[in-house]
Order: C-alpha cells, then structure tokens, then sequence
C-alpha cells in the first residue's frame, strides 16, 4: 500500500510540473464546484435531491484531495460516496435498509485511515466518515442537517491543518449553511407547529 501511495505522490507531482498553473486551476475547479453542492445540499428539503448534490460533491472532493496527495482525505471521500449510492436506494429496496451497511461503512473508515496514516490528525477525515455513515442512513432530514453541522466543523479542523484553503472555505460555508437550515428547518418549523396546535387548542 505505502508503494502505491509512492507512486501515485511521484505521478501527481508529474502532473503538477507538466501542467503548471493548469493544475492549480483544475484542482480548485472542483474544489469550487464542491463548495456550491455541499453549501446547497442542507438548505433542500428532499432527500432524494440531498443525496443526489452529496454524491456529485463526494466526487468532486475525491479527485480534489486526491490530485494534492491527501489520501487519507480523498479515500473517505471516496468512501462515502459510495454509501450514498447505497444509501439512495434506502425505501426501494430492502437490502439497502440493513443495518449491516452501518457496520460495514464504518469499518471500512477505520480500515483505510489505517493503511493510509501518517500522523496523528489522519484520524479527523475517519470521524467524519462515521458520521456520515449515519447522516446518510437516517431517513430523516432534520437530524441529518445536525449530523452534516458537526461533520462540517470536523472537516473544517482538517482542512485547517493541512491547509486546504478551497476545502476551509467550502467546510466553513457548509457549517454556517447547515447552522442556517437547523434554524431554518428544525427550530422555526417545530415552534411554528408548536403555535399551531396552540392555537387549535384554544378555539376547541
């Protein structure tokens, strides 16, 4: 694994000097297109549109990562890509509500952050893998904007530290966006229908 993790290091550093600025703009490219599914996919209603903007982004923060030797960082991406895939199909199908996918997922973000570590923060991209692990299982829009919040702050951390400057920004964004849904969502809808069967109350 550590030789293929070499190669990989010595064929993005080819492509970074063969390409020059290119690269630069095409690595960000996604990072940006990243930032605007992801700030997005919290402020929508519908599940099946959350999961279809988390799949695209996931893709996009795979090569992201990937093109700057984070590798630790594009596989959970990776990662939880495909959980989304199989997440979606949660409701159709009765393989996909298992809760062996659960166990499953998370042991492949512990599994790859393993092999792939080099120091000790290697463990924040995991974490987040969990997380997402059960933000994309639950059937339930409200609590995933929670989990997505927290998971937002602990890439944020990452990406801090190794100084993903387009990945701080879209995490930061998505942190203060999936904030902004909580309230939006979560808190003024449940007091507005607290108001309601208030309300109903009385004139009974």
């Amino acid at each position: 694994m550590n030789n293929l993790l070499f190669s990989l290091n010595d064929f993005i550093k080819n492509m970074s000097d063969t390409l020059g600025i290119w690269y630069l703009i095409i690595l960000n490219a996604f990072g940006v297109i990243a930032i605007i599914l992801k700030v997005s996919e919290v402020q929508i209603k519908s599940r099946k549109t959350i999961l279809l903007f988390a799949l695209v982004a996931d893709i996009c923060w795979v090569i992201y990562f990937g093109l700057q030797g984070g590798f630790s960082s594009s596989i959970s991406c990776f990662i939880m890509m495909i959980q989304v895939i199989v997440f979606s199909f949660r409701g159709k199908y009765k393989w996909a509500t298992s809760k062996i996918w659960l166990i499953v997922f998370i042991i492949s973000h512990l599994v790859m952050w393993y092999i792939t570590q080099k120091t000790w923060f290697d463990v924040l991209p995991a974490i987040t893998g969990i997380l997402s692990v059960f933000a994309y299982f639950v059937y339930d829009e409200d609590k995933y904007r929670i989990l997505i919040f927290i998971y937002a702050l602990i890439w944020v951390v990452n990406s801090s530290i190794n100084l993903y400057v387009v990945s701080i920004i879209s995490d930061s964004l998505c942190a203060v966006s999936s904030f902004v849904a909580i309230v939006r969502y979560n808190i003024l809808k449940t007091h507005k229908k607290g108001v309601i069967s208030h309300s109903d109350i009385d004139n009974d």
